[in-house]
């Protein structure tokens, strides 16, 4: 009975990853990824998959066995110093802040493009935003309560979803390439395979031992990797590169998820009912995990920085800087992803590791020091084409604008 307990423990911290890995990819991945074509994207999806999952294990050898929270600071601090610390603290700011923009755009841009609500933008961010704060203002340990039945609830609307989306499945679609579009792809990918902050609850779960803590993070990334590939294949299979309002560049250039163009094409009641649950439950349930971290963490630097910690004034400094930029900037979705997966996340979750990596084998000569280097150069490298094309560059350059 014993070992049946550990069984069930393992396999629902498995599906603990694979829960956290759905939603952008689902929502951005084929946009962005697919510009290039599917193989292209195939190479770039399984780079950083691998990347993400080699920073994890990092992170999980590296963690305290007393940790109970991801203090990604602290954890940096300890690791690197007091530098490392700050550019923990700035770029933790950065993903938390564009997650909530991202996800707070990308639901009212659904909403407004699937149902001709273009006249109700305002409403709607304003509605969809007092919803969210209102859960994560009101609610305690919400998540916790409720993760088991709403992981099972995205994981049957995305088999609906994908069941539906192969109405128009067109293989000939996947022959196109074009591998200099293979970068544009990378920082929605790095945000696809976040699943760091989740890493103390599974050591916590499996008693810290390394092996099935290593195993559930292998497993359900691999399932989140497979999820992925699955979807961006019928994506890939049905939207044309070029071509009319349904198009992958057309909606690139829109900012919106891949699920409006595709219901849009399929004209399906039931791809428009699955995808418009599943972007309901996956962007509030990340808006809502992120919301609270970035609460939290405001609440700290509140009380370190401004001596106080008036919930008002949190709530104020943690929810109204998204509000505003997504009211200033509705169409925002996709360049803030960009933001979080090729700053935020590619800073703490790539290039950090990957000093961590090199510091921990400093006294060694093996291959994982190659793979350490391999991860900074990769890890810049979308950081310095993620600032370039946020700045109108790279647009210009691969004549998008």
């Amino acid at each position: 009975m014993r070992q049946t307990r550990k069984e069930i423990s393992l396999l629902g911290c498995m599906l603990l990853v694979t829960g956290n890995v759905l939603g952008v990819g689902v929502l951005a991945l084929p946009i962005k990824a697919g510009l290039g074509g599917f193989f292209p994207a195939l190479a770039g999806i399984i780079l950083i998959w691998a990347i993400m999952l080699v920073s994890a294990f990092v992170i999980a050898k590296r963690l305290p066995t007393s940790a109970t929270t991801f203090d990604i600071p602290s954890f940096y601090r300890k690791e690197l110093g007091p530098i490392g610390q700050w550019v923990a603290t700035i770029f933790n700011l950065v993903l938390l802040y564009g997650v909530l923009v991202a996800y707070l755009s990308g639901f009212s841009q659904i909403l407004i493009h699937l149902f001709g609500a273009t006249q109700y933008q305002i409403a709607i961010i304003l509605g969809y935003f007092l919803f969210t704060a209102g859960l994560i203002l009101g609610t305690k340990n919400l998540l916790q309560r409720w993760n088991p039945l709403l992981m099972l609830a995205i994981f049957i609307c995305f088999i609906i979803l994908a069941i539906s989306g192969m109405g128009h499945f067109n293989a000939p679609l996947l022959l196109n390439s074009n591998w200099k579009y293979l970068p544009f792809g990378l920082p929605i990918a790095v945000s696809a395979f976040h699943f760091h902050n989740i890493i103390p609850t599974l050591s916590r779960n499996l008693k810290h031992d390394q092996g099935k803590i290593r195993l559930a993070i292998a497993s359900g990334v691999g399932i989140g990797l497979i999820i992925n590939l699955i979807w961006v294949t019928i994506v890939l299979a049905t939207l044309p590169e070029h071509g009319g309002i349904n198009s992958l560049f057309s909606a690139y250039h829109q900012s919106i998820p891949a699920t409006v163009p595709m219901a849009d094409v399929l004209h399906s009641s039931v791809f428009l009912i699955s995808s418009l649950i599943f972007a309901l439950l996956s962007i509030t349930a990340s808006f809502i995990a992120n919301g609270l971290g970035l609460f939290g963490f405001m609440r700290d630097l509140c009380a370190c920085y401004l001596n106080t910690s008036r919930t008002l004034a949190v709530a104020t400094l943690t929810f109204v800087p998204p509000l505003v930029v997504t009211l200033t900037y509705p169409r925002i979705f996709l360049d803030a992803l960009d933001g979080v997966g090729g700053l935020g996340e590619t800073v703490l979750f790539i290039i950090l590791p990957s000093f961590v990596l090199l510091k921990i084998l400093r006294h060694r000569g093996n291959t994982l020091r190659v793979v350490a280097l391999i991860m900074m150069l990769v890890g810049i490298f979308i950081m310095l084409f993620t600032s370039a094309e946020l700045m109108g560059w790279i647009d210009l350059w691969f004549h998008l604008g």
